[in-house]
């Protein structure tokens, strides 16, 4: 898809690229997340050169800290939904301390070796949408048994320890088990 686009791009092709909102794409070319130019005119307002768009999804996946969004700025919560909002990860350090799979381990020694992902989304606080995605991605690897997946606890220790230390609307239970971690180590 990326190797289709032209050399030089407005925002509505940048926000097709990346599979975004208008309003967030705006954002973010505004904010400088994107690195653009701005015409000044009421439409066709950004080009963005096709390198400076590569450049920006390489860092992204590189670094996500660094492109948080504001919680609810691009969805219905600010006009009025009555949704409870979500604490965002604040306050953990962005690399991930050296100690934490030991202490994870000693934490986890209690579950069983293998868990069913209804097992898995209760331990962790997050949807089964949410986590069947992780495995369609790639990033929480599991097993297929002859009637379902299972992951070993290995394995999940694994997924805390690497693309879930970067998720930024974590779930309460989630952030129980991080500040738990910082409070027990200090």
């Amino acid at each position: 898809m990326l190797s289709s686009l032209p050399q030089v791009l407005s925002g509505e092709q940048v926000r097709c690229a990346l599979h975004i909102s208008k309003r967030k794409c705006a954002w973010m070319l505004n904010n400088g997340f994107i690195k653009c130019q701005n015409t000044g005119k009421r439409t066709r307002k950004y080009t963005v050169l096709k390198e400076d768009l590569l450049t920006y999804i390489e860092d992204s996946q590189l670094h996500p800290e660094k492109y948080v969004t504001p919680y609810a700025e691009f969805s219905t919560v600010k006009y009025g939904n009555t949704r409870k909002p979500r604490p965002r990860k604040t306050g953990f350090p962005s690399s991930l301390p050296t100690d934490f799979r030991e202490w994870l381990e000693q934490e986890f020694e209690h579950f069983p070796d293998a868990l069913t992902i209804q097992q898995v989304i209760s331990t962790t606080g997050y949807t089964d949408n949410t986590v069947n995605r992780w495995l369609r991605q790639g990033h929480l690897k599991s097993v297929q048994t002859q009637t379902t997946k299972t992951i070993p606890k290995l394995w999940l220790i694994d997924f805390y320890c690497s693309y879930a230390y970067t998720i930024t609307n974590m779930s309460d239970k989630h952030i129980k088990l991080m500040q738990k971690f910082f409070k027990e180590n200090k």
